[in-house]
């Protein structure tokens, strides 16, 4: 089964999110920001980091074209304007980066998702990349700040524990209807988180 990590820049300092990387023996930095620099925090601009990243030997790619959360198919938006994971990770363009990730794999290289959210339950990385990602089999381990790993099978379980907490308790329902079905709970809490977090057709227009 393939690794994948991934990492949130948050208000790290460059030199502790290259240690972060470097305790994990990441070779290459796929940047999944649609828009690949930031105001406060200008280490993380995409020129910058590449350039700090090749001196201690990480390599950079940017990949927001096919990971981003800033999609431009409105093919893909719910009909209250936000973007809809699911759809768009079933699409060709997504594949296609998946296609590209698969071509890094395959030279035994390890990649990391890098996005700018801190925590992986609040980033399009964990809620729609690794989220499929997992569901075509690639193991994913999610960097946190202090260096510990959150698997996506531990993130999938804080989903269930916001949104659906009472699952293991029947109610009048579950007794006429019969038991709940697991996996469509899960595809129900990551919508829900989906929902939460997603970017949004009004904010193009910003």
């Amino acid at each position: 089964m393939d690794i994948v990590y991934t990492v949130g820049h948050s208000n790290h300092e460059l030199e502790a999110l290259i240690e972060l990387l470097k305790s994990k023996a990441v070779d290459l930095v796929l940047d999944v920001r649609s828009a690949p620099w930031s105001k406060r925090y200008p280490q993380f601009n995409r020129e910058s980091l590449a350039r700090e990243l090749a001196m201690q030997g990480i390599a950079y790619e940017w990949f927001g074209t096919w990971f981003g959360a800033r999609q431009t198919d409105e093919s893909h938006y719910m009909a209250d304007g936000w973007l809809n994971y699911a759809s768009y990770t079933a699409s060709p363009d997504f594949l296609e980066g998946v296609r590209q990730m698969d071509r890094v794999l395959e030279q035994g290289i390890t990649p990391v998702l890098m996005c700018a959210e801190k925590d992986p339950f609040d980033c399009h990385r964990a809620i729609m990349v690794s989220r499929a990602l997992s569901l075509l089999g690639y193991e994913i381990r999610h960097i946190l700040a202090d260096g510990s790993i959150q698997t996506q099978v531990q993130l999938d379980e804080r989903l269930l524990d916001k949104y659906f907490p009472h699952r293991g308790v029947p109610d009048i329902f579950d007794l006429i209807e019969g038991e709940t079905d697991p996996a469509q709970t899960l595809a129900d809490a990551y919508l829900k988180r989906n929902e939460a977090i997603a970017w949004r057709l009004e904010n193009m227009e910003d």
